[in-house]
């Protein structure tokens, strides 16, 4: 497996109460973050333009927005 690393700036206290919450799990801090993460992302729902009932003109309305905001456009004409 590829790892990489990742860091997140945590108040002290905030930090402490997390290394004593992974002790309770007889885990490390990063292993313990390692599965929070992982399974935090598990459940979170991944979307695609197919799973919509039309997808090529979602996908249009899409460019379209993405184009207008890129612009400085507030809203998109649809």
């Amino acid at each position: 497996m590829d790892m990489s690393a990742l860091t997140i700036n945590l108040p002290k206290k905030d930090r402490e109460h997390l290394e004593h919450l992974a002790l309770q799990y007889g885990l490390s801090l990063p292993e313990f973050s390692r599965k929070v993460l992982s399974e935090l992302s598990s459940n979170i729902p991944e979307e695609s333009f197919d799973d919509y009932e039309h997808p090529d003109r979602l996908k249009a309305s899409y460019r379209r927005a993405l184009k207008d905001w890129k612009v400085g456009h507030i809203s998109s004409k649809l």
